[in-house]
């Protein structure tokens, strides 16, 4: 049966089910899926310490945690979201060459029953380097960094936390921050009809 509204066929299966030109079935009305929002605890401030302007070795930190229940979701999908800003002061006053580099490693960790892993990580690497006769370089740098990432895990309850780990620094530091962690997930089943 035509319906002119729609310009195309009723389905067998009943009045509110559509047949498009490839004859598939699709409904009129999709029954509404359940998605999940949830927001960040705990944001911390990864301020890293600094000795002489030397950027302390082996400092990490936890930027930000969310936790995501997933129990009543078939299939679930979830979409992390992460943003920060990145803010750094240095400057290189010796010898002929200047050289100012920060390179951070950021990892989303994954917590389900009791299992810790990491699932994904991120590098943010910012160099400069000036080879003339100027006397100094100096750098002031604050800007956004910010990761998407999508996870299939069993149903369930998880934890992902973001965290930060100072790799390599080079230059006579005034700061070292990531500032403003936020992490939100959005989670919806992919089979929730």
């Amino acid at each position: 049966m035509q319906d002119g509204k729609y310009g195309c066929n009723f389905c067998m299966n009943g009045p509110n089910q559509y047949r498009n030109e490839d004859s598939c079935c699709f409904s009129r009305c999709p029954k509404h899926k359940n998605i999940i929002l949830e927001c960040g605890c705990k944001p911390q401030d990864a301020i890293f310490e600094i000795d002489d302007g030397c950027v302390e070795d082996d400092q990490k930190f936890v930027l930000n945690r969310v936790t995501v229940d997933t129990t009543c979701l078939s299939k679930p999908v979830v979409k992390i979201e992460f943003s920060s800003i990145i803010f750094f002061e240095a400057e290189d006053d010796s010898g002929s060459e200047h050289e100012v580099e920060v390179d951070l490693l950021f990892k989303l960790i994954r917590t389900c029953n009791g299992v810790e892993e990491c699932i994904q990580s991120w590098r943010y690497l910012k160099e400069f380097e000036i080879e003339n006769s100027i006397d100094e370089l100096e750098v002031e740098i604050s800007e956004p960094f910010t990761v998407t990432y999508c996870d299939n895990p069993c149903p369930g309850c998880c934890e992902y936390k973001m965290k930060v780990k100072g790799k390599d620094f080079d230059g006579d530091f005034e700061a070292m921050r990531v500032i403003k962690p936020d992490l939100s997930a959005l989670a919806q089943g992919k089979c929730d009809y």
